[in-house]
């Protein structure tokens, strides 16, 4: 997929995603499931999660809840999944929603379940986006920046990671690195003087593991986020604060 504008998987696309990979498993097995009603959730409830000791809710991304005399539910959770789609990055969503579901019948029948990865269209085949992705929207940004912009910036490069290091978190006073989406290093324009030294080249990190948490959490486009977190470090680039950041974009 070229990663544009997209919005998040939502939960219709995970409904859709979940039909798909009850007939990617077996015969015999979808026979066996019977009628099977699919639920869509965000998170498990907290009841079930204390039911099941469970204390993290990213940790379920399904559960089979027989249920007498209504049809038996399998319940998916969306945000788990992503969760998972996100770190591992090397299998398509589809394929996770299967092996998710694969697995919580298995449990019901006794037996591991064979599966097949069922179809490959739209977000059923669509790895998470990499770093790469990243880097190429992040350079489109700052190219796209309007040319008297773009020519104070200068010479910046722009990194993609996946999580800030620890040394980067402890200056910053952030003790959860899920909290940093980007950062910008080096001397901004109000600060420098005539008479500095050249400074080094400065630096726009991105970091694409609490970006795709955020992409996950609401409507808000890829890309448009990706330029967003870009555009909010190049205003540190000529002085701006965090709240004058937020100050201009409300206005």
């Amino acid at each position: 997929m070229t990663w544009t504008d997209r919005p998040a998987p939502s939960l219709d696309d995970f409904a859709v995603l979940a039909r798909r990979a009850f007939e990617a498993l077996p015969a015999e097995v979808r026979r066996q499931a019977g009628e099977v009603a699919f639920r869509i959730d965000d998170f498990a409830s907290d009841a079930l999660l204390a039911d099941l000791e469970i204390e993290d809710p990213f940790e379920l991304t399904g559960f089979h809840a027989a249920a007498d005399p209504s049809p038996p539910t399998m319940f998916l959770y969306r945000r788990p999944i992503l969760d998972e789609w996100c770190e591992r990055g090397d299998v398509p969503l589809g394929e996770l929603v299967v092996q998710v579901l694969a697995y919580e019948l298995g449990k019901v029948a006794g037996v591991p379940v064979d599966y097949e990865t069922g179809s490959q269209a739209g977000w059923a085949g669509t790895l998470a986006p990499s770093l790469e992705d990243f880097a190429e929207i992040a350079g489109q940004a700052l190219e796209g920046l309007p040319p008297p912009i773009r020519a104070a910036v200068g010479d910046v490069q722009v990194r993609v990671e996946e999580f800030a290091d620890d040394e980067t978190l402890d200056a910053l006073g952030i003790a959860e690195a899920f909290e940093l989406t980007g950062v910008y290093e080096g001397v901004d324009l109000t600060r420098r003087s005539l008479f500095d030294a050249v400074p080094g080249t400065s630096a726009i990190r991105l970091f694409r593991r609490p970006i795709l948490d955020e992409w996950c959490e609401g409507e808000v486009g890829f890309q448009s986020l990706v330029q967003h977190v870009l555009v909010h470090e190049v205003a540190h680039h000529f002085g701006f604060s965090d709240a004058g950041i937020d100050q201009v974009e409300r206005s």
